[in-house]
């Protein structure tokens, strides 16, 4: 039956932890008693053979991590039998022949209520107790050379026992019972956990797709590029994809503040940030994203008294989407219900004249998994506000009356004024040394908004210029001084912000075609972002951003905006297609997302004959880059198929890509025809110098005559080095290879199965060696070559470099603990890159919020 055997394996891994402690603590025990009952404190009897025999059998306890998994089920029974053998047993048979003295009845009662903690099934519990107890009687009576008299203490003493042991069984059935409440929370915080991490990724593929269909739409006003698309169509297609990008966030921040809240994950003091009150909840209605204008009109703001406080303003903001969201839900079908906030004296209200909440459920509002008529709900909203409000040091709180008003009322504890002046010399004193060689040029009409900017800026030492027109900006562009920033208004008269920023993007002779353009404007709406996006702007910035909120975000994307350009110059394979063969799918998604990155078009094969298939279909591919171990047709059999041919093809680049950095294996693709050869991991600068100098290098003067071939050479290799089994934690990970993935965007979920394939892959090589299997010990080592190189393990990707060409040869590693060496590197490396995962995602949302903090996310 399968509930059975599942119950029983839920029922062993409960017990582990138990079954491991019972074990060490009766095998001490047992001896230990011995010698006090007998020598420290005698006691009328005790049995050298039965405590030995006690301990003895506790010893396969102690080793239950190594026993066959096929014996699991065994080892349960095993565990039980040992329970009733040494404690009722042996506690029973010992207390009745020392007379039932007071010591061992306290003993036999205190060995009662060691079982409840050893076994958490009351009916389960009863029964090992009773055979136990049963069983020690028949063996003392039957071994007592005397008659066993119960003089009337004794005999009231015996009838205690049953309460005792009712008594242990009520323990045992609330310790069950707790543990089945903490198993059922754990588990909807595993599901709540899983469907978010599930929905995360095809939202986020939604919002790529979004992304390309807003990079082909028309350009925006001002431009003099022919479209068939009327103006008025091409306006909906921008207001279409706007609310599709914001509502993908929208997706997107949900299933952030579920994850945040399944996982307890804490925020941080040093993510707090001295904000006001009214811009930093105005910024909330900015950037909420409502359904349509119908929507927005029923909410209004009410600033009564402004005040400031200190919080995470990416958490604040999405305690604030969750209490509106809930707010419209419930005015939905309300036409004359209104939702209004109202900050005043150190507190946010959102109150609505909705539905309301009814009495019961309103003391239960902020417990986890409930709803209360929403459902489509998480369940974790209300929640995660209660936990965010308690870690800004305030709270949340909620009053309704049935048929009239909700109201939820955000208490923020006062701020000092000294502790925000302090704040704000600090941002300026950090700021200054970073803007004080730098360049900006204010582009505005409004003198007003011109002066007030220059002024800011001004203050951290930048070097600030202005002009009042988008044509006096691309004069002052034109000249050969160069901007670092143009914070530029989109609403201008004549040439306004979008097409100016089009006609400095447009034209690359001049100096500063690729500055960074901010887009500054009091409109709101994602639609702005997106005609500013593609009108060939970085960002955008609120002109109701105060004077440090501007300075801050400003900071943020010139440091951003330093890295875009530096990868934007770099376009060299614009226009050239080039073919990624390896059938490892994480190593063609990095080497494709790296060659993307410099404009080339990468076309996708897993083996050699899909390249071959590849060079069919294709119109016309540049070069190819391709792993030399792939099952079925090899690179090399491919390239050497590929040298055969008659047509163009046939003198194609191609680019090896091999973990083998030996003389020999070098010599060896570079004979069957490749142009070069790359050692893995390979960084993405280096793949672009290698991809690009095959369509710039001259022929070699020594090249055959006959040959039709590209001159090949080998790219310098990084030569294995033995690895100290105690190398420091630093060295397990290839730093410069993170930091390329975090800039490619790949430190993402294939990353993550990247580590446990890790794991898996050292547990079946200690396997497969373990059962002598050579080849199937090649073909995981093979595997783990490929994976730990491409997510940066460089230590173990190393090492299994260095004993990897024993197996190329049909033999094993000469070193006798190369396996004990692959299992330790490779359970440290995957523990290393989980950490550097985990504070990489942790730093990138500190920075998101910073940047967030200038402009509504889109």
């Amino acid at each position: 039956m399968v509930v059975p055997r599942e119950s029983m394996r839920d029922m062993l891994e409960r017990s582990r932890f138990a079954i491991r402690w019972g074990g060490a603590l009766g095998l001490l025990c047992h001896p230990i008693y011995y010698v006090i009952w007998t020598y420290v404190l005698p006691q009328p009897y005790d049995n050298l053979l039965l405590r030995l025999s006690a301990a003895a059998v506790c010893v396969p306890l102690l080793f239950q991590s190594h026993w066959p998994k096929r014996f699991n089920h065994f080892l349960l029974i095993y565990w039980h039998c040992c329970l009733i053998y040494v404690l009722p047993f042996v506690c029973t048979f010992l207390t009745i022949r020392n007379g039932f003295s007071t010591m061992w009845m306290m003993t036999e009662v205190m060995m009662i209520f060691i079982m409840a903690l050893c076994i958490d099934n009351p009916l389960l519990l009863m029964a090992c107790i009773g055979i136990g107890m049963f069983s020690g009687t028949v063996a003392a009576v039957a071994t007592t050379p005397a008659p066993i008299i119960l003089d009337a203490a004794t005999q009231s003493n015996l009838a205690l026992l049953p309460v005792v042991v009712l008594c242990s069984m009520a323990f045992s059935h609330a310790i069950s019972k707790g543990r089945i409440f903490v198993e059922k929370n754990r588990a909807l915080q595993a599901l709540a956990g899983s469907i978010a991490h599930e929905m995360r990724n095809p939202l986020s593929q939604l919002r790529h797709v979004l992304d390309r269909v807003e990079e082909a739409l028309p350009a925006t006003t001002g431009s003099t590029q022919s479209t068939a698309l009327s103006p008025a169509k091409s306006a909906e297609l921008y207001q279409h994809v706007a609310h599709g990008q914001l509502s993908i966030e929208r997706g997107l921040r949900i299933i952030a503040m579920t994850l945040d809240e399944v996982g307890d994950k804490s925020i941080h003091s040093e993510h707090l940030t001295y904000l006001s009150a009214a811009d930093t909840t105005r910024k909330a209605l900015d950037e909420y994203g409502f359904d349509n204008d119908k929507e927005r009109s029923k909410v209004k703001l009410v600033v009564q008294e402004d005040f400031i406080f200190k919080v995470d303003e990416t958490v604040y903001l999405f305690t604030l989407f969750n209490l509106i969201k809930n707010s419209l839900h419930h005015i939905a079908t309300l036409p004359l219900a209104t939702l209004t906030l109202k900050i005043d004296r150190q507190s946010v209200i959102v109150m609505d004249t909705g539905t309301g909440v009814k009495p019961e459920i309103l003391q239960h509002l902020f417990e986890p998994f409930r709803t209360a008529g929403n459902s489509a709900g998480t369940g974790l909203g209300l929640a995660y506000c209660q936990r965010a409000m308690q870690a800004f040091g305030g709270s949340i709180s909620c009053r309704s009356e049935v048929g009239k008003f909700t109201e939820f009322t955000l208490q923020f504890p006062a701020v000092p004024e000294q502790e925000v002046a302090g704040h704000e010399h600090r941002i300026l004193e950090r700021a200054t040394p970073f803007f004080k060689e730098k360049r900006v040029l204010i582009v505005d009409d409004e003198a007003s908004h011109r002066t007030r900017t220059c002024r800011a800026l001004s203050r951290v030492g930048a070097q600030v210029a202005s002009a009042e027109s988008g044509a006096r900006a691309l004069a002052m562009l034109q000249q050969s001084t160069a901007y670092d920033l143009v914070l530029m208004d989109i609403n201008m008269p004549g040439l306004d912000g979008y097409a100016t920023a089009e006609k400095i993007r447009a034209n690359r002779r001049y100096p500063n075609w690729d500055v960074l353009i901010v887009a500054y404007t009091a409109e709101p709406g994602n639609a702005a972002r997106v005609h500013a996006r593609r009108a060939g702007m970085d960002d955008m910035v609120s002109k109701s951003s105060g004077v440090l909120e501007l300075i801050t975000s400003l900071q943020t994307l010139l440091e951003n905006g330093e890295e875009r350009h530096q990868s934007q110059r770099s376009d060299g394979l614009a226009g050239k297609s080039i073919l990624v063969a390896d059938d490892d799918t994480y190593s063609r998604l990095v080497a494709k997302a790296s060659l993307e990155r410099y404009g080339a078009t990468v076309i996708e094969a897993e083996h050699g004959q899909a390249v071959l298939t590849r060079l069919q279909e294709e119109n016309f591919v540049d070069a190819i880059v391709m792993d030399m171990n792939m099952p079925g047709m090899s690179g090399a059999e491919t390239t050497a198929a590929i040298r055969a041919r008659t047509d163009a093809y046939a003198g194609i680049p191609i680019i090896a890509l091999t973990s083998q950095s030996d003389n020999d294996s070098v010599q060896a693709c570079l004979a069957i025809g490749m142009n070069e050869v790359m050692i893995k991991p390979v960084h993405g600068d280096s793949l672009y110098d290698c991809v690009a100098r095959q369509f710039t290098q001259p022929p070699k003067s020594n090249q055959p005559a006959n040959a039709n071939l590209p001159q090949a050479s080998i790219t310098p290799v990084e030569r294995p080095v033995p690895i100290a089994e105690s190398a420091p934690s630093e060295s397990l990970l290839d730093e410069r290879h993170l930091e390329e993935l975090i800039a490619l965007d790949l430190m993402d979920e294939p990353f993550l199965n990247g580590i446990e394939q890790i794991r898996v892959l050292v547990t079946r090589i200690a396997a497969d060696a373990a059962a002598n299997d050579l080849e199937s010990t090649h073909n995981a080592l093979h595997l783990l070559l490929g994976i730990s190189g491409n997510i940066g393990a460089k230590a173990l990707h190393q090492f299994a470099r260095q004993i990897y060409p024993p197996f190329i040869a049909k033999k094993w590693p000469v070193q006798t603990d190369w396996v004990a060496r692959i299992n330790g590197l490779g359970t440290r490396s995957a523990d290393a890159l989980h950490r550097y995962y985990v504070e990489t995602k942790a730093l990138q949302d500190h920075r998101d919020a910073l940047s967030n903090s200038s402009a509504p996310p889109y």
